[in-house]
């Protein structure tokens, strides 16, 4: 036996608690570490693999609210382009404060106030417009300056003029109603044609503001008009009353809709161009050229009247009024 039996047995337990030669530690206390930290990692993947789950179907649909955000976001904001757009194309020059100038006038010695052309002229040709509507613009800018050319200025034809007050709303700032005022006004300095000129190319939509009292007094001016009696001139009762009567006589003619024309009792409406006014008028003078021969046999005093070689309706073959060299009064005169 050993000398030392207690000391030998404490010797081999300090020997048997000596870590393993392998270097793996105590299974008892490593496992219960491990178990937990295994379980704390459990969680910590649980979790993570959970959030990594949510985050592409989140990113997905975040996504998608983005998108359909953005584009409804985008669709708004062009549609308030396009709103803006189509409005600075409405407004033309108010939009930026400034008037277009038409460039173009008439030879003064063509003018009679509303007229243009010999008053003597064989044709004559009505013209009934409203100054908001965009075809009569469209007409007195690009077609009535070749009808002048080649009709008015050799004396062939006299175009007149009825400025009509039908696309307003109605009331004391009805924007037909004023613009009509203007040219009435207008031509009471002399200046009918340069305004609607001016008008027409300075238009900016029916009832959309662009013909104001301010508007028409700044178009006026830039005309040529003096501003104050312009201004004075558009609230008148004579010049109120006269538009109302031009436009009571288009409607009672049964005019409803601009532009209008009468050439040789013949009724057009809407916008046609020179060639197919011209070809009208041709005919016309071709009437008016052979009516001399016809009437050659009928004594001077019937067919050198003032009076029925003055009238407009003379000048229209076709027009009831041609039938006036038959009627009594007519056939009076000729009378021993």
């Amino acid at each position: 036996m050993p000398r030392h039996p207690a000391r030998a047995r404490t010797f081999s337990w300090t020997r048997n608690r000596r870590p393993p030669l392998s270097g793996k530690q105590p299974t008892t206390q490593s496992t219960r570490r491990d178990r937990r930290a295994a379980e704390r990692q459990d969680r910590f993947n649980s979790a993570r693999d959970e959030r990594r789950g949510r985050t592409p179907a989140g990113k997905s649909g975040g996504s998608s609210f983005i998108n359909t955000r953005n584009m409804t976001i985008i669709a708004v904001i062009v549609g308030v382009l396009i709103v803006v757009v189509v409005g600075i194309g409405q407004l033309g020059g108010k939009a930026s404060g400034k008037l277009k100038d038409p460039g173009m006038a008439y030879p003064a010695a063509l003018l009679d106030g509303s007229n243009i052309g010999k008053a003597d002229a064989p044709v004559t040709m009505d013209v009934w417009e409203d100054y908001q509507c965009p075809v009569c613009a469209r007409y007195d800018l690009t077609v009535e300056p070749v009808l002048v050319s080649q009709y008015a200025k050799p004396g062939s034809l006299r175009i007149v003029h009825h400025d009509l007050a039908m696309l307003g709303r109605g009331g004391p700032d009805d924007e037909s109603k004023l613009a009509a005022s203007g040219a009435y006004c207008a031509n009471l300095q002399g200046k009918y044609w340069d305004y609607a000129h001016w008008v027409y190319n300075n238009q900016d939509g029916e009832n959309a503001g662009g013909f104001t009292r301010d508007r028409l007094t700044a178009i006026a001016t830039a005309a040529g008009l003096e501003p104050v009696a312009f201004r004075a001139c558009l609230g008148d009762a004579a010049t109120i009353a006269a538009v109302a009567d031009t436009t009571s006589k288009g409607t009672a003619l049964g005019i409803n809709s601009t532009p209008t024309f009468y050439i040789g009792g013949q009724q057009l409406v809407g916008f046609k161009t020179a060639a197919e006014l011209g070809a009208l008028i041709e005919a016309e003078l071709a009437k008016a050229s052979a009516s001399p021969a016809a009437s050659s046999a009928a004594p001077p005093a019937a067919s050198a009247s003032p009076a029925t070689s003055a009238s407009p309706a003379t000048s229209s073959a076709a027009s009831p009024a041609t039938s006036s060299a038959a009627s009594p009064a007519a056939s009076a005169s000729t009378a021993p």
